[in-house]
């Protein structure tokens, strides 16, 4: 699975945001708000799971394209 992020700079913390699916992930370093965008994805995806299981579970990673953000402060 794949998805798009924006990463950027807000008030001296880093922000990964999915807008595909609402959730972001916030850290000291963009690569700390990627790692916790990935698990609050995780997490999503797999309440969605629960609510409707598939018959199969997924076996797919989930792939980040980061996408330019606007500028940084």
């Amino acid at each position: 699975m794949k998805v798009a992020a924006m990463v950027s700079r807000v008030r001296g913390e880093w922000l990964a945001q999915c807008e595909e699916v609402d959730v972001a992930g916030t850290g000291a370093t963009r690569e700390e708000a990627i790692a916790g965008l990935r698990e609050a994805l995780e997490e999503y995806f797999s309440h969605a799971e629960a609510v409707a299981p598939p018959e199969e579970p997924p076996r797919e990673s989930i792939e980040i394209v980061v996408l330019d953000g606007p500028p940084t402060d």
